[in-house]
């Protein structure tokens, strides 16, 4: 007889762990802290009930600087004739991921008090680095398009020094550097900071209460994400900067079966399995993904990683992201 809604010989409540899993950190600490991901659910509304790609409207600043928009002279003959304001849009997609485990004996691995909570510990940090492989490849593409050639700081072969970081900011964003405020980096490049002495420490803080007891890296000011993967490549060691709301998101709230079970008593004597698929966009904010370039239903890591669909709608100076290329032990001169 089929053990449907059981796993590993424990009973499980799909609804429960549902609702387990929304109450995990699906981002690490610093990426929670920095805020650079920014949640809108609005955007699942744009997606309706079984879309998958929503277009969000723009509406350009008032830039008094710009042709047509001087303040006119208010002097009793002058018109005061209305300007049109301007606007544009861009579009992002659902991205849709999947994963199935399988156990033959599964119960041995389950030995706590609260085998469900362990399962949802696995899952959450499973989807965790999903997420964040999926955050750094699009980062990665967004940021070798033309039209922000200047968010790219390429120390030619050299190492970094104290003032790396800021010339990196100041060359992205110009007179509103000071907003990224995340660095992403490998451990070497960390290395070189703290022989530097430019590590601080600082606690996970959240409208000045402390949620969590742990303590931040931070370097100028900015929390720090340690990983040795996404930033090295040929002893080229990239370092990213990223600024609050660098990338909208939502989840996608209409799964059916999203967490499930099912039991096979014929292959090897008896296999639990458990299926498990998540939805989310994560969209980076100021460019417009080529939908029409993406082959099925949902894209593809490949596609996702191709500079070649993004399209830049917003002022450079508002894509709150940077990168610097350097190496390590070479002097900058």
């Amino acid at each position: 007889m089929p053990r449907t809604g059981n796993f590993g010989g424990f009973e499980f409540d799909e609804e429960v762990f549902s609702g387990m899993m929304q109450e995990a950190d699906y981002w690490s600490t610093p990426i929670i802290a920095s805020g650079i991901v920014q949640q809108d659910s609005s955007i699942m509304n744009l997606i309706g009930e079984h879309g998958n790609v929503a277009t969000i409207p723009i509406y350009k600043p008032l830039d008094a600087n710009e042709d047509g928009m001087d303040a006119l002279n208010n002097d009793g003959m002058t018109d005061n004739t209305p300007v049109e304001i301007s606007g544009d849009k861009q579009t992002c997609m659902l991205i849709q991921r999947m994963k199935a485990f399988k156990a033959k004996d599964f119960t041995k691995e389950l030995t706590g008090a609260d085998p469900m909570t362990l399962i949802r510990n696995k899952i959450a940090g499973y989807y965790n680095q999903v997420w964040e492989k999926e955050l750094m490849n699009i980062a990665q593409a967004v940021l070798a398009v033309s039209a922000l050639s200047d968010h790219v700081l390429d120390l030619g072969g050299k190492a970094i020094e104290a003032g790396t970081v800021y010339d990196a900011e100041q060359a992205a964003l110009g007179d509103m550097a000071g907003g990224l405020g995340l660095m992403v980096m490998h451990s070497m490049i960390f290395k070189e900071y703290k022989k530097m002495e430019m590590v601080d420490y600082d606690k996970y803080v959240v409208n000045g209460v402390i949620q969590k007891e742990i303590t931040l890296p931070t370097i100028a000011g900015k929390h720090v994400l340690v990983t040795d993967r996404f930033t090295e490549n040929g002893g080229v060691y990239s370092t990213y900067l990223f600024g609050e709301g660098a990338f909208l998101s939502c989840d996608k709230n209409n799964y059916e079966n999203q967490y499930t079970t099912n039991y096979d008593p014929e292959a090897s004597a008896g296999i639990d399995k458990f299926y498990t698929k998540q939805g989310k966009v994560l969209h980076p904010n100021g460019l417009s993904l080529a939908v029409d370039n993406i082959a099925k239903e949902s894209p593809t890591f490949a596609e996702l990683g191709d500079t070649a669909n993004y399209a830049l709608k917003f002022h450079t100076k508002n894509v709150k992201m940077g990168l610097i290329k350097s190496k390590v032990g070479v002097a900058v001169v």
